[in-house]
């Protein structure tokens, strides 16, 4: 009688990258914030708003506002242009590097605010943005740590469906929830600090934030590089 094939473990729950991304996501949103109210309408990571924005701007013949959208949509690009090389000279410890310059870009971009350089202040944040985009982690099937809120709320519901009918498992919506819900959140907090501290110390105080994750990632970057399945 032939043995049966030996049993491979199930993945074994690791709530600490889910946490990881869920910070990197309401950076994201906190940051967000912080550029809709100093560029006058504009996003720094949610493209899809900046898009619609050029696409009124043009109608309208707003030329200047115009120029600033594709501005904002162009440094996001460059962003994830840079990421994705960086991703792929780095290997495994892409996450770090890529962190890493995201918090030299954030200390651009306060630097800039400090010295009052106007709209240009914030285009490294942009550029960090795409970064970001450019590495992600997949948890419990969801795509998190991504800025892309309607892909968010658009799997949250796919995979609802999913749940329903048992091809899939109740930690994939609420990894999509938990992603959707972690951008709200750091957009709320984004919007308290500007009102409540002003620009330059709101970034500075993002630029800490995202250099804690990043020394987070240096000392954690092996459970991070890779994919994570959180068992119901």
């Amino acid at each position: 009688m032939p043995l049966a094939p030996p049993k491979t473990a199930p993945p074994r729950t690791s709530p600490g990258p889910f946490a990881f991304a869920t910070f990197a996501t309401l950076i994201a949103g906190f940051v967000d914030a912080v550029g809709y109210a100093h560029l006058g309408g504009l996003f720094l990571s949610f493209m899809s708003g900046n898009s619609t924005r050029l696409g009124i701007a043009l109608g309208e013949e707003q030329w200047t506002g115009a120029l600033h959208a594709a501005t904002v949509i162009a440094s996001f690009v460059l962003g994830a242009f840079l990421g994705t090389l960086l991703s792929l000279v780095a290997g495994s410890w892409k996450l770090v590097l890529i962190l890493f310059v995201e918090v030299a870009l954030f200390a651009l971009a306060t630097s800039l605010v400090a010295m009052d350089a106007g709209f240009a202040a914030l285009l490294p944040v942009s550029i960090a943005m795409g970064l970001q985009n450019s590495v992600h982690q997949v948890i419990g099937g969801a795509d998190i740590g991504k800025s892309f809120v309607t892909g968010a709320l658009f799997g949250m519901g796919q995979a609802l469906a999913k749940c329903l009918t048992g091809t899939a498992k109740h930690t994939e919506w609420l990894a999509y929830a938990a992603s959707w819900g972690s951008f709200v959140v750091g957009a709320l907090i984004g919007a308290l600090a500007l009102s409540h501290f002003g620009l330059t110390n709101t970034m500075g105080a993002a630029c800490a934030l995202l250099l804690v994750l990043a020394i987070i990632a240096l000392f954690a970057h092996r459970r991070l590089a890779r994919p994570v399945t959180i068992q119901s």
